[in-house]
């Protein structure tokens, strides 16, 4: 199985997506895509249209909210989506997180974007803690969690290093290993931002970033607003034979019919 994780870089605005957006996805040709700084925009209906059209004819989406981010999830097979209620930590959190179960392999995803806070901000802090809580629901079955955490390895205690660290001891797979997600445009500056968690049922065989999608365009790296600034994020895994199953929680209610 093969995933696809990509922070678009709306940044909180609606945005029209460039034609080779759709091209650089399909190359790719994952089961599952991840978008992550996504926002619906003028043309969301036919972005979505094309996803579909290339095999992606799952789909679920946050709802949208105002100069907000929203997570998008599409994926070959089918969903059933998990309306996840975050705690009031900050209006920010609520768009960024978006969970769904595949149902024929019963593997389950989670979608997430860690807003910008500021490095000593609280919210951030408060945002990770409830993220382990739900790392730990999910770390006993099949299940992924996937996206832009902000956060990069070796980052100090302030900026919350030590939670991809407890992650780690909880159990989850980390990738890549190598590589950068993001390079800051003018500075240079290289950063591995964008994650894969796995459960210990799940068996990666290929995890790296990709800039593969840059001789698509002209723009690319170039840090304008509406253009990826993020490396896509492609892993593909095996199910462990005795894999576990997920199976429904409380804290979460189930929609058979994702939103549109």
């Amino acid at each position: 199985m093969k995933l696809l994780a990509w922070n678009l870089n709306h940044r909180a605005a609606r945005r029209p997506i460039p034609s080779w957006i759709a091209t650089a996805i399909d190359e790719q040709a994952p089961d599952v895509l991840v978008l992550t700084e996504y926002v619906e925009g003028p043309d969301h209906d036919s972005f979505r249209a094309t996803l579909n059209a290339n095999g992606l004819c799952a789909f679920s989406c946050t709802h949208p909210p105002g100069r907000e981010n929203q997570v998008l999830i599409a994926s070959r097979d089918t969903q059933r989506r998990y309306e996840l209620v975050a705690p009031d930590i900050h209006p920010s959190v609520q768009s960024n997180i978006l969970e769904v179960s595949l149902a024929s392999l019963g593997v389950t995803v989670l979608g997430f974007r860690m807003p910008s806070f500021k490095p000593k901000d609280r919210a951030k802090r408060l945002t990770w803690n409830w993220l382990l809580g739900e790392a730990d629901r999910l770390r006993v079955g099949s299940a992924l969690i996937v996206g832009d955490f902000n956060t990069a390895p070796g980052d100090s205690e302030a900026r919350c290093g030590d939670c991809l660290r407890k992650l780690i001891q909880g159990g989850w797979q980390r990738g890549p290993a190598a590589g950068y997600s993001w390079r800051h445009p003018q500075s240079g500056t290289e950063r591995q931002i964008d994650h894969i968690f796995l459960s210990a049922s799940l068996v990666p065989r290929r995890v790296e970033y990709s800039w593969e999608f840059e001789r698509l365009t002209p723009k690319g790296m170039s840090g304008k607003v509406g253009f990826p600034d993020h490396a896509m994020l492609v892993c593909e895994f095996d199910q462990a034979p005795a894999s576990v199953s997920r199976t429904n929680s409380q804290g979460r209610r189930a929609s058979s019919t994702p939103r549109s």
